[in-house]
């Protein structure tokens, strides 16, 4: 199932310069976009002592891939045959679990148990940014599944300090 998903998925690179522009832009830039976005809305919200807490999870996500890479190595997908691969990644870094989509994830879930419905918003975002690192051949899906899992399970803390500071 992972091989098919991604190769539908992948099947998308390749196809229009235009599109691939797009595609590069959210698996590479976006998460930038989302970062700055993140801190404003925690210092707009006066409550950058969650915005500590957040940093301390996504520091921690980010922390948990180089870890999980050492126990289970994975290579990209782009080594198979008949995948398209739209931005320059080594072969020799482990594919399982997708950093951008655990940091993504990591500061969507974040706001959303401050804010459900910038949350959302932020949640899709992170989700633009997952499943266009899967169209970009450098994931595949089952990576992506466990960068969100993660990411939810490290943004508890989060929600932990929310419910304690209402």
């Amino acid at each position: 199932m992972d091989i098919l998903i991604l190769k539908f998925l992948n099947g998308l690179a390749g196809k229009n310069i235009y599109l691939d522009a797009v595609f590069i832009f959210l698996a590479v830039y976006f998460i930038f976009i989302l970062a700055v976005l993140h801190g404003l809305f925690f210092w707009r919200k006066r409550r950058m002592g969650l915005w500590s807490w957040s940093l301390i999870a996504t520091a921690a996500a980010y922390l948990t891939k180089p870890l999980i890479g050492l126990l289970r190595f994975r290579f990209r997908p782009f080594v198979m045959d008949g995948i398209n691969r739209l931005i320059d990644k080594t072969s020799t870094e482990t594919s399982f679990p997708s950093g951008h989509t655990l940091i993504a994830f990591a500061l969507a879930f974040s706001i959303f148990w401050v804010n459900k419905k910038i949350g959302a918003l932020f949640l899709a975002g992170a989700f633009l940014v997952a499943v266009s690192r899967i169209i970009v051949g450098v994931h595949y899906p089952s990576d992506i599944l466990a960068g969100i899992l993660i990411a939810f399970l490290l943004s508890l803390v989060i929600r932990q300090e929310v419910k304690k500071r209402k």
